[in-house]
């Protein structure tokens, strides 16, 4: 029956193949072929790969070493969109003294939160500052310090008695970050519940002025109280007003904060107040204040009504009325340069941005010392730092764009190779 089989097996057999003598150099043949499709693949590959990782590494942001507050500051002739994977200062090291800070996005693997980039006053690197225990949810609210060495911000934590509507997001105190050192201050304040209704405004580089109240419930707070928080020798002391919070102060950057209202008050680093008469102002975009305070506290600049673009006007603080306009409209202003100059916010029409000006309020004259300023906070007391075309910083790819490039390139080469193998064995 064997035989039969084999029989019939060879009169199906196709003829005109290869004489047996032919079959092994036949084979290895297919065996080379083969061979040479899958090396030439997979170098292909591996080039892909290594172009990959290089394009990958070259978008790494190089950071300078940070040093301290005696080495030269500028102010960028323009500022960037920060990219929303550039590295964090845990990875990077410290940025030393910032110019300016940008509240953006911060995107990772799985998704995005609140953070806040630093932009370096020495070499205008861009980076994320890592801040211990920040409450992120308010990270828009933190406060750069005048000369750009430190960072205040809002933490949160553990209370006694938490409300189950915050929980995640209960601010429990504050905390200060030194930009050249990583260093980290942190102040928790009595609570039960919480703290809410917050303000942070420094009042010269080492002083910072808080306002906070006591969480009553998951959107309410008693009316905050005002303090001034000494990082050099880590004392807080009251200041001596009945003012409620401080929410629409203006900062020197040298030691005097001024409160605009009803009831406008200048107040001292020391906590004491002195009365001021300061009709209202418009409102202030982010990283304007609300007025701009001479050093000696004599003279202010605001955009005084209730709107803008407007025109900045000068008044001295103990005479009523709006003062004298100065020619052109602006968005808000910012600080005082010298005595005859004022930083302020200017929108720029061809970029559909703001710029930096100094504006002189002999004349209304204007120059512009940095473009796209838009949402930066500004170191005030380094603003009249040389200005200086900064490199422009990186913009990382998310990192799912080379693991998803890399890993397709995987696939393709892994199925090319397997197409290649069956078509040289046909």
């Amino acid at each position: 029956m064997l035989t039969n089989l084999l029989e019939e097996l060879a009169r199906e057999a196709p003829s005109g193949g290869d004489a047996p003598g032919q079959l092994w150099w036949r084979g290895r043949r297919v065996a080379r072929t083969q061979r040479i499709g899958t090396i030439a693949i997979a170098a292909v590959a591996c080039v892909l790969l290594i172009a990959l990782g290089t394009a990958t590494w070259q978008q790494r942001t190089g950071v300078e070493p940070a040093t301290d507050t005696g080495t030269g500051s500028y102010l960028p002739s323009r500022f960037h969109e920060p990219s929303p994977h550039l590295p964090g200062t845990d990875s990077v090291g410290p940025l030393g003294p910032l110019i300016a800070t940008f509240s953006v996005p911060r995107e990772s693997w799985f998704g995005s939160t609140d953070g806040v980039v630093g932009v370096s006053a020495e070499t205008g690197a861009y980076a994320f500052l890592d801040l211990p225990h920040a409450a992120t949810p308010y990270l828009r609210e933190a406060q750069l310090a005048p000369d750009g060495r430190h960072v205040a911000y809002w933490t949160t934590g553990e209370v006694d008695n938490p409300i189950p509507a915050l929980e995640g997001g209960t601010i429990n105190g504050y905390a200060v970050y030194d930009t050249v050192t990583g260093e980290v201050v942190t102040q928790r304040p009595s609570t039960e519940r919480g703290i809410g209704s917050g303000t942070l405004i420094w009042f010269d580089p080492t002083r910072l002025g808080v306002a906070f109240g006591q969480m009553r419930d998951c959107c309410s707070s008693t009316s905050p109280r005002s303090m001034i928080f000494d990082l050099s020798s880590a004392q807080t002391s009251a200041i001596s007003t009945s003012l409620t919070g401080l929410d629409t102060a203006s900062t020197t950057g040298v030691g005097t904060v001024i409160v605009p209202g009803e009831e406008s008050v200048i107040i001292e680093a020391d906590g004491t107040t002195a009365p001021a008469e300061i009709p209202t102002t418009g409102p202030r975009i982010n990283g304007s204040q609300s007025l701009a305070l001479t050093p000696d506290s004599k003279r202010v600049a605001a955009i005084f009504g209730d709107s803008t673009p407007a025109r900045i006007s000068v008044k001295n603080v103990d005479e009523d009325g709006a003062g004298d306009p100065v020619p052109g409209n602006y968005l808000g202003v910012v600080s005082w340069l010298d005595e005859t100059h004022v930083a302020a916010l200017r929108r720029n029409p061809a970029e559909s941005g703001v710029d930096l000006v100094a504006v002189d309020v002999r004349d209304g004259s204007a120059e512009v010392l940095s473009a796209y300023v838009d949402t930066a906070r500004l170191a005030i007391n380094l603003l009249d730092s040389p200005v200086k075309n900064q490199p422009v910083p990186p913009r990382p790819w998310s990192p799912w764009v080379p693991t998803v490039t890399a890993g397709t390139t995987l696939i393709v080469a892994a199925l090319a190779i397997f197409a290649w193998r069956r078509r040289a064995r046909a």
